[in-house]
């Protein structure tokens, strides 16, 4: 399971602050880089207005990061993955946890 855990992702969290017009200014904030075993699992096209868009859906596999949730986001390789899912891989023993993420649509 380590021997496959060889690529580099950013776990990324959303912050914000107040700019002086009084707006609000998102930025996404680095909580954790870690190793990770990274499979494209799938990919589709469809249409959303007059523009196709692609998806991508992906596994990420990492050492268990309690921190983690469905509201933080994944930086891989310049793209940027939407957190669908996290569970534990072995239940009741927190060592690995498995993500699963799409690529490919709007943050």
């Amino acid at each position: 399971m380590i021997g496959a855990m060889r690529n580099r992702i950013i776990i990324q969290t959303l912050g914000g602050a107040t700019d002086s017009g009084g707006g609000q200014a998102t930025s996404y904030s680095t909580l954790a880089t870690v190793w990770a075993e990274v499979i494209n699992n799938s990919g589709q096209e469809n249409m959303f207005g007059d523009q196709v868009r692609t998806t991508d859906s992906y596994t990420f596999t990492i050492r268990y990061l309690s921190s983690v949730t469905t509201k933080h986001r994944i930086s891989y390789n310049s793209l940027t993955f939407n957190i669908q899912s996290i569970r534990s891989l072995f239940e009741g023993k927190e060592k690995y946890q498995i993500i699963q993420a799409t690529e490919g649509v709007a943050t």
